[in-house]
């Protein structure tokens, strides 16, 4: 069984990649599912498993940058795809590019707002990293756009498969809560661990109250009319 922690996490020695910085909350991000990418595998497909804070419902989820790395610290190059749609200015290999100011684009055709969120809609939007080999990830790194992002997810789902489509995943979906920012998912032979700088934010939290609000500032100004 993974072990669900927030942990203080260092890069493995003999690395050359960045150093993982711990964060304070004040409950462990939850790591639940049985995909553990220090098995080895060729595919890692990222699923958004949460809404985004955009009021728009055809909005869509932006990642900018993900890294990965073997334990001994060595960067893998990657090539990146996705079956959802996707803006031409915004492929899948914005999110592999090295350049955190750049970003994919998940797909306006599936509603991500946390207004029109469901269930339903996980998976919906999911970017698929090609290792070119069966490759012992240790260490994932995901950057969104940073505290206050409109189009950054709560939490997301890594699926581990050695072919596609992405229907031969082989475990079930790691989900973790993710940061706005910056998430570290550090993995070994016992289970995966997760930091986030900055800390876990509910990114739909108070959607609801902010949308009916703004509803009732609307209504208001047309009573006077």
């Amino acid at each position: 069984m993974l072990r669900v922690l927030l942990a203080t996490c260092v890069l493995p020695s003999g690395g050359d990649g960045p150093l993982v910085t711990s964060t304070s909350s004040t409950a462990p991000p939850a790591v639940n599912g049985t995909c553990n990418l220090a098995r080895g595998y060729r595919y890692i497909s990222i699923g958004a498993a949460g809404g985004i804070s955009s009021s728009s419902c055809s909005a869509s989820w932006d990642l900018h940058e993900v890294e990965a790395f073997t334990s001994n610290g060595r960067r893998l190059t990657m090539s990146a795809s996705s079956i959802t749609g996707w803006d031409s200015g915004y492929p899948p290999s914005k999110a592999v590019d090295g350049d955190t100011t750049t970003f994919w684009a998940g797909d306006h055709d599936v509603g991500m707002s946390c207004s029109c969120w469901d269930d339903s809609k996980k998976d919906g939007q999911m970017l698929t990293l090609d290792l070119g080999s069966k490759q012992e990830v240790t260490q994932l790194n995901l950057y969104q756009g940073g505290s206050g992002n409109d189009w950054a997810v709560k939490r997301v789902r890594l699926h581990c498969h050695d072919a596609l489509p992405f229907s031969s995943s082989l475990d079930e979906p790691l989900e973790i809560d993710v940061s706005a920012g910056v998430t570290f998912i550090v993995c070994s032979g016992q289970g995966c661990t997760t930091a986030l700088s900055p800390a876990y934010y509910d990114t739909c939290k108070g959607v609801g109250a902010k949308l009916a609000g703004g509803l009732a500032a609307v209504l208001a100004v047309l009573a006077l009319l």
